[in-house]
């Protein structure tokens, strides 16, 4: 149970509360918010998820798959990725503790150096394509017309979120 001190009488103390009575209990002031963020599990995959709630202790998110007990969090705007641990959990909504100091997030890769990677892919789909089974062959000529049309899905996008003069 947490006290409560009188502010007008420093040092004297109200009484006590009990903290599951309490609707909020969290240690800090928490704010609203709708974001875009990714968490990343231990074994390297990620998921994206909506940041409903954010304080400088945890954040409440809703998320598109099972989340590990621990992971990383990313959210869209923020320099920071933070390593969580899930306090609480409901359908498809976790409330999460941060366990630790934030740390600055990788810078992600430019465009260009993306779109390069991406016809590379295509190049390497279309070179096995050639030495590998005809069933296997279809599958590789597929992918390697697959990612000309994700770097011009990922061109509109960005020209879509590009602020306008």
């Amino acid at each position: 149970m947490d006290s409560v001190q009188d502010e007008s009488q420093p040092g004297v103390e109200i009484g006590e509360i009990d903290r599951r009575k309490t609707p909020d209990r969290r240690r800090a002031v928490r704010r609203k918010v709708f974001k875009i963020g990714r968490a990343f599990w231990p074994n390297a995959d990620s998921s994206e998820c909506l940041v409903y709630n954010l304080s400088e202790t945890g954040a409440q998110l809703e998320a598109r798959s099972l989340v590990p007990n621990v992971f990383d969090l990313l959210i869209e705007g923020d320099p920071w990725r933070r390593s969580c641990a899930v306090v609480w959990r409901r359908a498809n909504r976790v409330g999460v503790r941060f366990q630790e100091e934030r740390r600055l997030a990788p810078r992600p890769k430019g465009l260009r150096t993306q779109f390069d990677e991406y016809r590379r892919f295509s190049e390497i789909c279309q070179k096995m394509a050639e030495r590998a089974i005809s069933s296997d062959r279809e599958l590789l000529l597929e992918m390697a017309e697959a990612w000309p049309a994700v770097i011009r899905q990922l061109r509109r996008k960005t020209l879509l979120l590009q602020p306008r003069s």
